[in-house]
């Protein structure tokens, strides 16, 4: 997936991204280049610097994935 936000992946993104994968039991990871965060952490997804045409990757592992 590409970031097309203008601001790319900024706190309040982060935080609407963190609020929907918490309703999730499932472990749900994002990952850029090398990199592999939680997607359940804020902090974890600021991290990545994901910024306007950065490519994501999101992976579900559980039983609501």
């Amino acid at each position: 997936m590409t970031i097309h936000n203008q601001k790319g992946l900024h706190a309040r993104a982060a935080a609407k991204f963190v609020n929907i994968t918490n309703k999730f039991e499932s472990e749900i990871n994002v990952s850029r280049e090398n990199e592999n965060v939680s997607g359940k952490s804020i902090m974890g997804l600021l991290m990545l610097a994901a910024v306007k045409g950065t490519t994501i990757q999101i992976t579900a592992h559980g039983n609501d994935a």
